[in-house]
């Protein structure tokens, strides 16, 4: 397969435009999420609060707190932070979290190797400020900052996909079809699921039935990063 030329045009052209073998291709990619309150999958967000919203949110929040910590002149330290399920985190409440948790780690005055795990009900006299929003602060003393990673852990459920999940998104993407071959003359549709984050843990059943998914893509593909092989819906046409 001879690939000569990859090209990102803007909308509403495809994500990507290739020169293969003499013809040229276009390839729109999309995402798979799965809901949080429904434990099903969706291709974008409409109007609720997504998993990967959360993740997006916990991501910024720890980034800001370690930028605040060290930009304090403390020593390096490596961070792993459980939040809360029950927390409902927006940007505003984001950045006071960040310094509450940059302020913790703080008061830990960790020296190198030293390990501290800090949960709010450790503090039994009264209610801490992060008892709502962080369950677990794990904190490690390292001897340099290229050691100091910050980061969120994250506990997720595994949802089977269903041929109805890629029915929607081939269909959503369905309505742009003639946009997008104004730009090559065939298209491919890849929707993609990264199983390392929560809010697209899918996985594919062994018996899923192909031939139930149809679309009106020239190659139609779904790939499960990084547990599964891709998969090709084109016979399902």
């Amino acid at each position: 397969m001879s690939r000569t030329g990859i090209q990102q045009p803007h909308p509403p052209a495809p994500d990507f435009l290739i020169d293969l073998e003499g013809r040229k291709v276009g390839i729109e990619v999309t995402e798979l999420f799965i809901r949080s309150n429904k434990s099903e999958a969706h291709p974008r967000p409409e109007g609720e609060l997504l998993l990967q919203a959360a993740e997006s949110t916990t991501n910024l929040i720890v980034s800001k707190a370690r930028k605040i910590y060290l930009d304090a002149g403390n020593p390096p330290v490596l961070s792993t932070i459980v939040f809360s399920n029950r927390s409902t985190l927006d940007k505003k409440k984001g950045h006071q979290i960040a310094k509450l948790i940059a302020s913790q780690i703080q008061s830990m005055s960790l020296k190198n190797s030293q390990v501290v795990n800090w949960r709010p009900s450790d503090d039994k006299n009264e209610k801490h400020p992060l008892s709502e929003s962080v369950v677990l602060i794990h904190a490690l003393g390292v001897p340099e900052l290229r050691f100091a990673r910050w980061t969120v852990a994250r506990a997720g459920f595994v949802v089977t996909l269903a041929p109805r999940h890629l029915q929607a998104v081939i269909d959503k993407k369905a309505n742009k079809i003639n946009d997008y071959k104004k730009y090559a003359e065939e298209i491919w549709l890849l929707t993609v699921a990264d199983r390392t984050r929560p809010s697209q843990n899918l996985s594919v059943a062994p018996d899923f039935p192909l031939e139930s998914v149809s679309s009106p893509f020239t190659k139609t593909y779904y790939y499960g990063y990084a547990a599964e092989e891709v998969i090709d819906l084109t016979n399902g046409n």
